[in-house]
């Protein structure tokens, strides 16, 4: 593969894998096709069988690059290495808000990314329920099915601040005094969802089309963020670290703000943390 990423290939494997081993299996799950990684951290079969089945397709397409699945993550930690090893390296999370697909909800996705030198240089979103492929390439827009995104305007009036800015703020991952501090701040504003999760494959996209003006995540996993972070970008919006660094797909620490117009980063920051 040279310089010119694979869009289209990537597109056609990520409808074509979802389509065999994810779909069927939606609100047909059984109990022994459900899993546990962890305390409240699902898995199912078809999460495991879609991303086995993703990951040959994207050999196919560029053999020489790694591979980094969550999936493969939980079932040996030192894959997640390769993520930063250099190179070209595509992540994949198959099911993005796997506890959504057990219960039946629609909102969930599935997201590839391609990163390069510990660069992302494409973004992948399929949400196969909407029927909505959001794709983005670090010299390209982004779109959704093939047609050009730019992050919406805010609906909120400009007097309203912070306090009219529609949110989605995870604290779990934060310590107990940033967690009290963080809902403190945000008790004025009556459009923000606290703690509701959901699969950042709809986070991102919600952020690009106005219905979020900003979220803020506490784990930083790539398969999490590298994809719908570029989009997002791509889109005129802003990821960073809490610092204010920027986004780096092989940092997995926990601290991660976008917002979906990039002049409202600092506002949002310093709205949340002073």
């Amino acid at each position: 593969m040279g310089s010119e990423l694979p869009v289209v290939e990537v597109e056609d494997a990520m409808r074509e894998v979802c389509a065999e081993f994810i779909l069927p299996r939606f609100q047909r799950l059984s109990e022994d096709e459900v899993f546990e990684k962890g305390p409240g951290d699902l898995v199912t079969i078809a999460d495991r069988e879609s991303e086995v089945a993703l990951t040959q397709r994207l050999r196919d397409i560029e053999p020489s690059a790694a591979v980094v699945g969550e999936e493969a993550v939980a079932g040996d930690a030192a894959v997640l290495a390769l993520a930063s090893g250099g190179g070209r390296v595509w992540i994949i999370d198959p099911i993005d808000g796997t506890g959504s697909f057990v219960r039946g909800n629609p909102r969930f996705a599935v997201m590839v990314a391609l990163v390069e030198e510990g660069v992302t240089v494409g973004g992948w979103i399929w949400q196969p329920m909407d029927e909505q492929m959001f794709t983005a390439t670090a010299s390209s827009a982004a779109t959704m099915n093939g047609q050009v995104i730019v992050s919406s305007q805010p609906k909120r009036p400009p007097e309203t601040g912070f306090a009219g800015m529609s949110g989605d703020v995870r604290t779990t991952y934060f310590d107990g005094p940033t967690r009290t501090s963080l809902k403190q701040r945000i008790s004025g504003s009556e459009n923000v969802r606290l703690n509701k999760g959901g699969a950042c494959g709809y986070a991102y996209p919600d952020l690009v089309s106005g219905r979020l003006d900003y979220a803020l995540f506490g784990r930083q996993y790539p398969w999490d963020h590298a994809p719908g972070g570029l989009i997002l970008e791509r889109a005129g919006g802003a990821v960073r670290a809490l610092d204010g660094g920027a986004y780096d797909p092989t940092r997995t620490t926990f601290g991660l703000l976008a917002t979906a117009r990039e002049e409202d980063w600092e506002l949002v920051r310093a709205a949340l943390f002073g």
